[in-house]
């Protein structure tokens, strides 16, 4: 298991069905469409502020700024009469969106310039991990392998 934050899994990229956890915060016209901030909002993972209006995440425009949902790659490997078979799949984390008071700079642009940051309450986004009990895989105690190509040789002939 290794868990991976690297922009594979982005909002845009997200079915309806996931993408609603997220409804409060962005919108979209629909799937694989540019995402864009409704309400401010501050990414607690990433550690960025977000304004309304702003591309949270973009198919064609890939910006490393981009709102990217982490995950975890989990890989079985199996040994069955000799033979080494993979399964991998990716376990996306759960969004977390609660009211917070955060330190804001009054403008982002002129943080350089000693501005006084404010305390401000606005909507804060984490990712809770997920279940254990989804990361494991159930496999039966018994197993019967068929080798289809076999099979098929022997038809043929």
């Amino acid at each position: 298991m290794f868990q991976r934050d690297d922009g594979k899994y982005g909002l845009s990229h997200l079915p309806d069905f996931e993408f609603n956890k997220y409804v409060s915060i962005a919108s979209r016209q629909r799937q694989r469409y540019a995402v864009y901030a409704t309400k401010p909002f501050f990414d607690d993972i990433h550690t960025r502020f977000y304004n309304p209006e702003d591309i949270i995440h973009s198919k064609k425009n890939i910006d490393p700024r981009h709102l990217s949902i982490p995950y975890i790659n989990v890989e079985y490997s199996f040994n069955i009469w000799g033979g080494t078979y993979k399964h991998e799949f990716d376990v996306l984390f759960q969004p977390s969106i609660r009211l917070d008071r955060r330190k804001i700079s009054a403008d982002r642009r002129y943080r350089k310039k000693g501005l006084p940051s404010k305390l401000v309450l606005l909507h804060v986004l984490s990712f809770l991990p997920p279940d254990e009990k989804i990361l494991a895989l159930n496999l039966p105690f018994s197993i019967i392998v068929f080798d289809v190509r076999r099979i098929l040789r022997s038809i043929n002939f």
